[in-house]
């Protein structure tokens, strides 16, 4: 531009009807866009014809797309249904509908035919899947819940109750273990408490926890317990126990030099010196004398690493630790 030559003014594009009906219709930004006109202009010209500018409102959800809802991710949905993510994730959890997984099994005939004849928490684990998905499946199909109400007692299961642990009676009764507490509790029935003899006893430590449990007639939690108490070793342990000469051992060399030389694991080896309370040897690490800490401070600690073959590190480290001050030449 050249001073004092009068530049020609520069006009808008008339606007066209074609134009007039866009504003209002979509973003002031996304219509600039659309018809390559700035956004100043947009925003005048539409406020010159008096249209409002636009607000997008929401979008009412219908039931066909109710049913879309986590059977695909959330951004895939909501691209196919034009909406945001979030707007597609709010309303799964408002619907309470879990999260699209491709491990989870689809639903089948078979699957469907099971709701309703039993709680939801029942049907959950019955086809491995959560509760939430059984309740929302159970109401897209329309079944009703059904009020389930508890099975009376008869006079021979209430005698049951104490002579058994209350897990393998409710296994027996087909019921939950907390029904059976519950039932005990109320009639102030005493928990089933196993009384040992001397021939079970004797079965401890013989055999597996698991395979005494089964034969002796109690749980496993049982057997643990009994045998810690008499001091008994659980047979074939996954660890070898300790000898008096391996304890020797530790602490004269590396922890890994010892797990080599007995044939376990470098962290057994430490876990066992630690409980004893042996100190850690570690040949690289050569302990300090008296003499060599008196020289501490008196000369450079690069000239006294190389005098006393340690690291200028060490030096500064061990230095530092007895609030030495360095030395001024």
């Amino acid at each position: 531009m050249h001073r004092g030559i009068p530049q020609p003014k520069r006009r808008d594009r008339p606007w066209t009807t074609q134009e007039d009906a866009l504003l209002g219709k979509q973003k002031d930004r996304d219509c600039a866009r659309q018809l390559k006109r700035s956004r100043d202009s947009i925003l005048q010209r539409r406020r010159q014809l008096g249209i409002p500018a636009f607000h997008p409102r929401h979008k009412t959800w219908t039931s066909t797309e109710d049913l879309l809802l986590g059977t695909m991710p959330d951004r895939k949905l909501a691209k196919r249904l034009g909406r945001t993510g979030e707007a597609v994730r709010a309303r799964r959890v408002q619907r309470r509908i879990p999260v699209f997984n491709r491990q989870n099994r689809p639903w089948r005939p078979a699957d469907d035919q099971v709701l309703g004849l039993r709680p939801d928490d029942q049907v959950a684990m019955l086809l491995q899947k959560s509760v939430n998905a059984v309740k929302h499946r159970r109401s897209r199909l329309g079944i009703v819940k059904r009020h389930w109400q508890a099975k009376p007692w008869s006079a021979d299961e209430d005698k049951l109750l104490g002579t058994l642990p209350d897990s393998e009676l409710a296994r027996r009764l087909g019921c939950n273990r907390s029904v059976v507490l519950a039932r005990r509790a109320k009639l102030g029935i005493a928990p089933h408490r196993h009384q040992w003899i001397p021939a079970e006893d004797r079965m401890l430590g013989q055999m597996s926890d698991q395979a005494a449990a089964e034969q002796i007639g109690c749980s496993v939690s049982a057997i643990e317990n009994r045998r810690f108490r008499l001091g008994i070793p659980p047979f074939a342990p996954g660890w070898r126990i300790w000898t008096s000469k391996e304890d020797q051992l530790l602490g004269t060399l590396s922890d890994a030099a010892i797990a080599l030389r007995l044939g376990r694991s470098a962290s057994s080896v430490q876990s066992r010196r630690l409980k004893l309370g042996i100190p850690w040897n570690n040949p690289a690490r050569r302990p300090w004398t008296t003499e060599e800490l008196h020289l501490l401070g008196t000369l450079p600690d690069v000239v006294l690493a190389e005098k006393l073959h340690r690291t200028e590190k060490a030096i500064l480290s061990k230095r530092l630790a007895l609030h030495i001050p360095e030395p001024k030449f």
